[in-house]
């Protein structure tokens, strides 16, 4: 009974992304995840999870889950290099990007350090992954580009970051909890900056600082032209 529940927990986070692609439900995502962590953030979650863990994966570890929590993003940037038009121009996009990487990677330091919670393998500051939330970042980002016209981009982009969450659990680095609320910090993240880049853009009066992203296989820049 404990392992069918806990590898329900699992396939939460794929089916819960998956469910809510049409990307205007977003903030409802990111509030059903956050919820969901506050359910599972208690002694008998963990009991679960450390028994399947001991029963079933006691000798699993693969590093894999380090880099494909940026997956979403690359593939992103890949997208452009070979001309697949996305929902917003580049040089948006790019300032979407630093917008949402900063404000989640605020939110997560912060929480980190606030809640303090243990690592399943005894290391601190476990909740939440902020793996899971670099990957549903990067992912969310990728949906609210291109699932209009390719949807199939979307889903690709989901299944990385849950499949980087579940890693992070069989690895015995997070709790289920971390990674429900991670997956949900990222999300809102992507929307907030969304919500924030055009009135930014706006208040900066965008038509007197220009600027260009400059991508290439081996570096990102940007030209910035400021007229007085």
């Amino acid at each position: 009974m404990k392992n069918k529940l806990f590898a329900i927990l699992c396939l939460f986070i794929s089916l819960q992304s998956i469910g809510q692609t049409k990307v205007k439900r977003g903030w409802k995502a990111a509030a059903a995840l956050a919820t969901t962590s506050a359910l599972v953030y208690n002694d008998f979650s963990h009991t679960i999870q450390r028994d399947f863990r001991e029963k079933n994966l006691s000798d699993f570890h693969t590093p894999l889950d380090n880099y494909l929590q940026y997956t979403p993003a690359l593939a992103n940037f890949g997208l452009h290099l070979i001309g697949i038009k996305s929902e917003s121009q580049p040089k948006d996009q790019l300032a979407i990007f630093v917008i949402g990487t900063g404000i989640y990677y605020t939110t997560t330091k912060t929480l980190k350090y606030v809640i303090n919670e243990t690592r399943p393998n005894g290391e601190s500051y476990s909740f939440p992954s902020g793996h899971t939330t670099t990957a549903f970042f990067g992912a969310h980002v990728l949906a609210k580009e291109y699932w209009e016209e390719h949807p199939a981009i979307a889903v690709t982009g989901y299944a990385l970051a849950s499949t980087t969450g579940i890693l992070r659990m069989a690895n015995n680095q997070h709790w289920a909890a971390d990674v429900l609320m991670g997956a949900a910090v990222g999300i809102a993240s992507a929307e907030a900056a969304y919500w924030v880049y055009p009135k930014l853009k706006k208040a900066l009066k965008m038509n007197a600082f220009e600027w260009d992203p400059i991508v290439t296989p081996n570096f990102y820049a940007a030209r910035v032209q400021v007229r007085f």
